[in-house]
């Protein structure tokens, strides 16, 4: 039951734990959003939407990276919509983010709008990849690229981490759901976790 509840801070932080598990985020994904926003390969003027922002550190990297991005993110933990709003407050202000509290599954879908689309860690809180991934597809522009971060199941298993919260993909099921989902050049390579690009 308690290690249920834990998880579930990492899926959808709130109150006093969810400020631990915030911590351990910033601390834990410095360096996967180092490497990820790399492999990224950022251009000026950019539009990019991150899903599951957390605190915000992956967008506030951007940021600095990227004087002319336009960065969006949504999440739908409340608790991580104040601290991410918090953290990015200077981009917000000058309109260079925009950050939104929600359920990206239940977002409308503008389409052909993203030039890149982005998440670290979320993959494994969705029930189902055919719906998330088909709308990302749609969401981002003709030659646009989608990157994700995500921990091997093995990793995920050595952690206990319970299946009632993380649904425990193989990297084949991932490329091929993103194939299914009509992503085309899908690679991969594995660096204490899996880094995964897939152009539209």
């Amino acid at each position: 039951m308690f290690r249920n509840f834990i998880a579930w801070q990492f899926k959808k932080p709130t109150g006093l734990f969810g400020n631990f598990s915030s911590r351990v985020m910033i601390r834990g994904n410095s360096h996967r959003y180092s490497t990820l926003i790399k492999d990224m390969d950022i251009e000026s003027g950019d539009k990019i939407l991150e899903i599951g922002y957390g605190p915000g550190i992956g967008i506030q990297m951007i940021t600095r990276l990227c004087l002319t991005c336009k960065v969006y993110g949504i999440d739908f933990s409340k608790l991580m919509f104040k601290k991410a709003s918090s953290y990015n407050k200077p981009a917000i202000d000058q309109s260079k983010v925009q950050l939104f509290f929600g359920d990206y599954l239940k977002m409308p879908i503008d389409q052909n709008q993203y030039d890149k689309i982005f998440c670290l860690n979320v993959i494994y809180f969705w029930d189902e990849l055919s719906k998330p991934l088909h709308k990302t597809h749609a969401l981002l522009k003709s030659g646009g690229v989608f990157h994700i971060f995500m921990a091997s199941a093995n990793f995920l298993n050595e952690k206990k981490a319970p299946d009632t919260v993380f649904n425990k993909y193989s990297i084949e099921q991932v490329v091929d759901a993103l194939t299914a989902a009509g992503f085309t050049q899908v690679e991969h390579y594995f660096n204490k976790g899996y880094y995964i690009k897939a152009k539209k």
